[in-house]
């Protein structure tokens, strides 16, 4: 332990976490370029036109608003990325970012933004500042991470816990990063990490807690760089920005200054924003827990009957009826991960005719019905607030980002033109995109909001199955930016390092391999 010239520790000290990064700011990618005008009428309209509306129609129509579990929905539904990254994708944007002070209501200066998130793939949402610095994270051998109960659906006892909690009434997650307890399937991913790292210790057999938390990280840094990536960004992008195993990313657009890496707030408030896109209006969890209770809930004053679980509800006092977080897991309802990731075997026989795993919805400009009233956790005063698209649009305005033209010509790409910006598939929503131009004049003309041409670009030029040359470039440069400028990653240490855990095949470690290797029973 780090001591003082007195001869005492210095509290933490044994725990810093290795980086080259010393200034945790957001800031620009693109910095000579403008911040595009807008006004707040004019996003707030937009925003009215990127939900699907599905919800009013089927409950008219007297039909469930969403699809059981043994059936397609080739209009939304995006098969070539399974439901599970979609929340994968949050959880790293939790490992990376966390800006608490940003607001709605004035214009924001990016470089003055604190990022309290350290900027690097190090997993610290998962382990803190550490076993010295934060025991309560730990068990008593400094080693293992604290689990909570175990909540298995089939009566094995497989070890499926929810995530260590408090005893309050409201028993509150032990967690370095609240914000993973927020919904069930982003704290059942991060149980998932803590039964990892767990594993990684028993099948090293080491006591030595940095080797382990070193494993974990080169593993999971892998599993975004050739898993997560490939399928988000698209193979095209990907070989060009990533290159491939055992080489350095090429990288020209995010440059980090003196070695100092930032987060661009072009990356966290409109690229990576790609994500809300994907989310699906409600999901099964296992064999047994597939559909709410109750099946029909209250939806904007009417009635909606679920065939999953949706992800919010307004339904007050009823644990079993939506994916709501922040609140014990409830009885039965761990997740199968077969459910929401491909390459993995259900535990059990499910449902007859199931479509596992889950799909996530395509990339496209629209949201579904549930994210257009989001769970109030600030109390804001006003409803617009929580609507996702609404929110997204205001806070890339207020923080000065450019247009999507401007980022496409400086990286020397084709822009889209308004007509291909502002034309839909969907007859109705043609219409209403058509007279935004009219009704608010020249404030479109050449001049779309950033995360709003990203999501465009996804459906022209990755049929909505990925993100286009754009936003699969910031993505895919910013993630292997920040790998790449932390001199205790894989890729600053060791390019050509594989992965080392046994059950994948030589060279290729994916999410499923991490799950199958952490559901295996004792050590290796």
């Amino acid at each position: 332990m780090a001591r003082s010239k007195h001869g005492t520790p210095v509290r933490g000290m044994d725990s810093v976490a290795h980086s080259s990064v010393r200034d945790q700011r957001f800031g620009r990618m693109f910095r000579n370029l403008p911040a595009a005008a807008f006004t707040e009428d004019a996003l707030t309209d937009l925003a009215k036109t990127m939900f699907q509306g599905e919800f009013a129609e089927k409950i008219e129509e007297g039909k469930p608003v969403d699809v059981a579990l043994n059936e397609r929905e080739p209009e939304d539904e995006n098969p070539a990325i399974p439901a599970g990254f979609t929340y994968f994708g949050q959880f790293l944007d939790h490992d990376i970012t966390f800006d608490p002070v940003s607001s709605l209501d004035r214009f924001n200066d990016p470089d003055a933004l604190q990022d309290f998130r350290t900027p690097r793939l190090d997993l610290d949402s998962v382990y803190g500042s550490g076993p010295a610095d934060q025991p309560f994270l730990y068990e008593d051998d400094e080693l293992h991470l604290l689990l909570g109960e175990d909540k298995d659906f089939d009566g094995t006892r497989k070890n499926r816990p929810d995530l260590p909690r408090n005893s309050a009434p409201i028993r509150r997650a032990l967690l370095g990063d609240k914000r993973n307890d927020e919904n069930v399937i982003v704290s059942q991913l991060h149980a998932t990490f803590l039964r990892f790292h767990n594993k990684v210790v028993d099948t090293l057999r080491s006591r030595d807690f940095e080797l382990c938390q070193q494993t974990v990280r080169w593993h999971y840094q892998w599993i975004v760089l050739h898993d997560f990536l490939p399928r988000i960004i698209g193979r095209e992008t990907y070989e060009r920005v990533i290159v491939g195993r055992g080489e350095k990313p090429n990288i020209r657009f995010y440059n980090p200054q003196g070695r100092y890496a930032f987060i661009p707030v072009e990356f966290s408030v409109a690229a990576y924003r790609y994500g809300h896109s994907m989310v699906r209006p409600s999901y099964s969890l296992n064999r047994i827990v597939t559909k709410p209770r109750p099946v029909e809930q209250p939806f904007n004053g009417k009635t909606a009957t679920f065939n999953r679980i949706p992800i919010f509800s307004l339904l007050e006092g009823e644990p079993l009826a939506n994916l709501n977080g922040f609140r014990e897991l409830p009885g039965f309802w761990p997740i199968d991960w077969a459910f929401f990731f491909d390459g993995i075997a259900p535990d059990g026989e499910p449902p007859a005719g199931a479509v596992l795993p889950q799909p996530s919805y395509k990339l496209d400009t629209t949201l579904v019905d549930p994210l257009t009233s989001l769970p109030d956790h600030r109390h804001e005063p006003i409803k617009i607030r929580r609507a996702l698209a609404a929110l997204n649009l205001l806070r890339g305005w207020r923080l000065g980002l450019p247009s999507g033209q401007a980022v496409a010509r400086h990286m020397e790409m084709e822009a889209l033109s308004d007509e291909q910006l502002f034309d839909s598939e969907d007859a109705d929503r043609k219409r209403a995109r058509a007279a935004l131009l009219t009704n608010h004049p020249g404030i479109f003309k050449g001049n779309a909001p950033l995360w709003f041409y990203i999501l465009r670009e996804a459906e022209i030029f990755g049929n909505s199955q990925h993100l286009g040359p754009v936003g699969g470039t910031i993505v895919a440069e910013v993630l292997a930016g920040l790998i790449r400028e932390d001199r205790h990653s894989f890729l600053a240490q060791w390019p050509k390092w594989r992965p080392t855990l046994p059950g994948a095949e030589p060279g290729h470690f994916t999410m499923a391999d991490l799950i199958n290797f952490t559901n295996g029973s004792g050590a290796v």
